[in-house]
């Protein structure tokens, strides 16, 4: 062997990879040991950008040294398994996958890689694709065979092409998940590709059969789950202040945030002692920065170990434990499972039940829970009496400019009818309403706010070719706005939609706000009857539809007809102060609170 080279690869041994690269690239130049000379340069340049993408985290740098690899050694699979990873924490998951398919070609059983395909897949859409990663990940590692089956399982698309198609997904979920337990397959790492469920909620139907089917798999798989904290068993009901937790990975500028910050600023602190429960570093802004200053104390649990993120709420001692939101991220789903207090709650922030017997109650309102809503739930339901919101709400403040229309391809005669909600919201019924408004209204522009994955709207649009035809063209998606501009947005629309099946929280508060009509049909489920329970607390339900045909009626009254929009426009603005700023909502939770404690201190005596 050349004595060059040998001093290359002991200099890459000792970690000093720049200097190794050097020796190579004179070995290459003269030709000599030109394949092996290749190779270590190429591992040197993957080392190196290893150092800058998860240490020092110089993205670019990193990435740089990864494509240098690959100009000496175009199969080189550590560096296009990194590759792959950095384009998928870019969002550019069509590249990524690309890129971690090549890498497998050469080491087809990296299970690290095969992670990170499968999340890219699924970011991209490519449900199938993933299937196939996840149920070899379940070969590869058969000690956690069943959290990568479930993560299969749940593969549901968040864009449901038709109701048949929502129904053959439910199908198979039951299909999948019931194979799961035939099969007994093991968990020992629940956080690992973790498996969200919450896209079922946006079928318009009942989930409580499903997640309890599902909690009961992690139950028996992982009975550890269900650790108990130290100062539960011999607690008593507290005689000073109620130690309460709120716990959220999204205490920041998002929904969560907005509708808890009323709580953690306004209750009483003669009662309770409030704890801000970080589930995770989530992102810090004005918001969260706010959130903290508010809360008398503030812990942050780490997010991807969780026994010591149930270790360190239980030190906490707490008597309530009260998520805000369960379903959307993994952690506060697996940390629900054990008891931390003698009391845990959750409530609207993923409005469905959770299925997990340790989640004790969910708080809605009996303005947004039909008869018979008990049966929905796998928590006890416990309602505040005549509240139209959940949260303590703050008025949003008045927009500045309006947006520049005519970029997003709205001309001065188009009437907008705008739905400002998420893209997977959009349930199928909800093209048979823009049909309806479309025929009825030759100047309707369906405006829509674009999203990241890209792959949503792709597959709404692929839907309305089928469903809308030649309509379909009337159909705009304009792109996310800074918070000011998508106010004004709001104000510069002729009608509001809200979504069927899963209606707005926090979009129908900030247009109801600006005194904007607001369409909307309830259904079965509270979180189809958001937008008419704010209504009902207002005593104003003149845009409640109780079916599709009045659903189009409603709009196309408020957009064509300016004597009805500004009579209700009028009369939201009369009316609309019971949702903003409302201490009867907190006074509400505080009573909520209260009795739960004393039930569970009565069932000890």
């Amino acid at each position: 062997m050349n004595k060059q080279l040998m001093q290359a690869r002991q200099l890459a041994a000792a970690g000093d990879f720049a200097e190794a690269i050097q020796l190579c690239k004179k070995l290459i130049k003269r030709g000599a040991d030109l394949l092996p000379a290749k190779r270590l340069m190429a591992d040197c340049h993957v080392e190196i950008g290893m150092l800058h993408y998860g240490g020092s985290g110089l993205l670019a740098e990193a990435e740089a040294h990864f494509r240098e690899a690959l100009a000496a050694e175009p199969r080189h699979a550590g560096a296009l398994f990194n590759l792959g990873a950095l384009q998928a924490g870019r969002g550019e998951y069509a590249e990524a996958i690309d890129a971690l398919q090549r890498g497998l070609q050469t080491q087809p059983d990296h299970v690290g890689a095969l992670e990170t395909l499968a999340k890219a897949q699924i970011l991209e859409g490519r449900l199938q694709d993933a299937s196939a990663a996840l149920v070899k990940l379940a070969e590869l590692v058969p000690a956690n065979a069943g959290a990568y089956l479930i993560r299969d399982a749940l593969l549901v698309p968040k864009i449901s092409a038709s109701l048949a198609a929502i129904e053959e997904t439910r199908r198979m979920v039951v299909d999948k998940l019931a194979a799961i337990e035939a099969a007994a397959a093991p968990i020992t790492d629940p956080l690992r590709l973790p498996a969200p469920y919450f896209p079922l909620s946006y079928h318009g139907l009942g989930n409580r059969e499903i997640v309890e089917r599902l909690a009961a798999i992690y139950r028996r798989a992982m009975p550890s789950l269900e650790w108990v904290a130290p100062h539960v068993p011999g607690w008593q009901k507290p005689e000073g202040r109620i130690r309460i937790g709120l716990a959220s990975h999204f205490f920041h500028e998002h929904s969560i945030g907005n509708t808890s910050r009323g709580l953690v600023e306004q209750l009483d602190r003669e009662r309770f002692e409030v704890i801000l429960i970080r589930l995770g570093r989530g992102r810090r802004d004005a918001l969260a920065e706010h959130l903290d200053r508010c809360a008398d104390a503030v812990v942050t649990v780490p997010e991807t170990n969780l026994q010591a993120a149930r270790e360190k709420i239980a030190a906490l001692k707490l008597d309530i434990l009260f998520y805000q939101d369960i379903g959307m991220e993994p952690l506060g789903y697996f940390l629900a499972f054990a008891r931390l207090a003698p009391v845990q709650a959750v409530s609207f922030g993923h409005p469905d039940t959770t299925g997990i017997p340790n989640m004790d109650v969910f708080i809605s309102s009996d303005r947004y829970e039909p008869s018979q809503a008990q049966t929905a739930y796998s928590e006890r339901l416990a309602l505040l009496q005549g509240a139209g919101t959940l949260a303590y709400y703050h008025r949003p403040q008045p927009p500045g400019a309006a947006p520049d229309l005519a970029a997003f391809g709205i001309a001065p005669g188009d009437r907008i009818y705008l739905c400002p909600q998420t893209l997977f919201k959009l349930h199928p019924d909800m093209d048979e309403v823009f049909a309806g408004i479309l025929e009825g209204d030759a100047a309707a522009k369906i405006v829509l706010i674009d999203m990241a994955p890209a792959h949503l709207r792709r597959d709404l649009e692929a839907r309305f070719a089928g469903t809308l035809g030649a309509a379909a063209s009337r159909v705009l998606f304009v792109p996310s706005q800074p918070y000011p501009s998508y106010l004004a947005l709001l104000q510069g629309a002729d009608v509001i939609l809200d979504t069927i099946h899963f209606n707005g929280q926090n979009t129908t508060l900030e247009a109801l706000a600006l005194a904007m009509p607001v369409v909307t049909m309830p259904a079965s489920f509270q979180r189809s009857r958001h937008s008419h329970g704010m209504y009902a607390a207002m005593g104003f339900t003149d845009l409640v539809a109780g079916s599709i045909p009045e659903y189009v009626e409603l709009a196309l009254k408020v957009a064509l007809d300016a004597a009805f929009r500004g009579a209700c426009r009028a009369a939201i603005r009369k009316r609309s102060g019971v949702l903003f700023e409302n201490l009867g909502i907190v006074r509400g939770f505080e009573e909520v609170f209260r009795a739960m404690l004393t039930s569970v201190a009565d069932g000890r005596a």
